[in-house]
């Protein structure tokens, strides 16, 4: 049913038009709504509805989605659709080196996550909310109008290791059905330069030959490849051959890719990152964890918004995630294990996303249910300064919420914890038995990564749960 869709014209067009019409009216509806107070901002963060549906709604189910269902987010995403139009008339240039090795999503990331978030509040203030949309536009447009066809999506997007890593635990991926079929074709519309620029039925792209996809990680979901494949000599028996077929839960992460080193780099901050995100809804963990940062700062002399956040972005995302991960390696080679430390972060470091995921998982759901109290006055106040200055002054009072979502997440973050710290096990028993079978005893401190690392997310949650 669903390749059949994707044989459609409209299809993901209509999507990725409604979308980019979203897309543009939350801007307009951040744009609108400015403050310079802090404490004002977290209570507008909630209340202004383009805030809450970008960063309560829309991006945890860009998470959600890419766990369970791969890359799906860019089949209908605005940026896929905007880019491509301009590739049409643009220079058409071929990505240097630097800018297909990955490390410009990795930089563009750090960036949103240091400078955007943790320095400006993009996420607070609705108005920086919407500059950092445009920038990502205008961005989408520029490397659309330099370089070939998806060039920004795949090389540039600043969710494009998060969507493609997490992809890997997805039962859900493009393929083919038969890869003989691929291998007698003459037409080879799929790859095509002659088609590379048509609008509907164009080749791959990310310059991907269907029948050797091994995993989720760089195929957009676009479907161009089976609109290829099916108006170009469609009478061929068994075309389209392209398609979006179920496979195997967690096939792709258990096949054991290696990360590049612009992932490797992605992974270990985005490790720490969602180590504050789930240990800061508990106000324990949340004053233990900002104890350091806060020391750091102080020491440093430093004040203000910008200093401090990048001193905490530093001591959070980059030097405790570090040492967790080497924490491991340093056991393991203090053991006599021999293994170098590139390879470690690159094969091992596979380890941690499956945790990484659970974590950013139970964050989602955390931030999309605790936000259901503020859409009472949402459509009565769309830009949300009154309503946020009313909760201020306490003339509103908000609803509690419902009875059923505190068991339901804890049930569920329970479960995800659950599921990420075994497959994490299993990642690691496998790597170690692919990669390091001469000393396998010595290899128990690897182990470290699911058991530091995962059971300290288990043991937060079960004592703030559970007691």
């Amino acid at each position: 049913m669903l390749n059949r869709l994707f044989r459609l014209t409209w299809f993901p067009l209509t999507f990725q038009l409604l979308t980019l019409v979203v897309f543009v009216m939350l801007m307009v509806g951040g744009l609108r709504a400015d403050t310079g107070d802090m404490a004002f901002a977290k209570v507008l963060r909630n209340t202004n509805v383009a805030n809450l549906v970008v960063w309560s709604y829309w991006w945890p189910l860009i998470i959600l989605s890419a766990m369970f269902l791969g890359r799906v987010w860019c089949t209908v995403c605005p940026m896929e659709l905007v880019t491509s139009l301009a590739s049409k008339v643009g220079l058409k240039r071929t990505p240097p080196a630097f800018l297909r090795s990955g490390w410009v999503i990795t930089i563009y990331y750090f960036l949103v996550l240091f400078v955007g978030i943790h320095m400006l509040a993009i996420h607070r203030v609705p108005f920086r909310m919407a500059i950092y949309m445009l920038v990502l536009f205008s961005s989408a447009v520029a490397f659309g109008l330099l370089f070939s066809r998806n060039t920004f999506c795949a090389h540039v997007c600043p969710v494009g290791h998060l969507l493609g890593l997490y992809a890997r635990l997805a039962p859900m991926g493009w393929g083919v059905r038969d890869r003989a079929l691929c291998s007698e074709c003459k037409d080879q519309s799929c790859v095509s330069e002659k088609t590379a620029y048509e609008f509907q039925g164009r080749s791959c792209g990310v310059g991907l030959r269907p029948a050797k996809i091994e995993d989720n990680t760089q195929c957009l979901v676009c479907g161009q490849c089976l609109k290829a494949c099916h108006r170009n000599n469609p009478g061929i028996d068994g075309r389209p051959n392209p398609g979006w077929f179920p496979q195997r839960w967690f096939k792709d992460i258990l096949n054991h890719k290696l990360l590049t080193p612009a992932q490797a780099a992605f992974c270990l901050v985005v490790s720490g990152f969602v180590i504050y995100e789930v240990f800061t809804e508990w106000g324990t963990t949340k004053e233990l964890l900002l104890w350091t940062p806060s020391k750091v700062a102080e020491a440093l002399g430093t004040s203000g918004a910008l200093g401090y956040g990048m001193v905490k972005s530093l001591t959070l995302f980059v030097a405790l995630p570090a040492f967790l991960w080497y924490l491991p390696f340093g056991v393991f080679r203090l053991a006599g294990g021999r293994l170098s430390l590139s390879d470690y972060l690159l094969r091992f470091g596979i380890s941690f996303i499956p945790i990484m995921a659970a974590a950013h998982a139970i964050k989602s759901l955390l931030k999309m249910t605790s936000r259901i109290p503020y859409w009472e006055y949402a459509v009565a106040d769309p830009l949300g300064a009154e309503t946020a200055r009313r909760i201020l002054d306490k003339t509103i009072q908000l609803a509690p919420l419902p009875s059923w979502r505190d068991p339901a997440i804890t049930v569920l973050a329970l479960a995800l914890m659950g599921i990420g710290v075994a497959l994490s096990i299993v990642v690691t028993r496998k790597l170690i038995a692919t990669h390091l079978p001469e000393m396998s005893w010595r290899s128990a401190p690897l182990y470290l990564i699911p058991g530091l690392y995962g059971g300290a997310f288990s043991v937060i949650l079960i004592a703030w749960r559970c007691f």
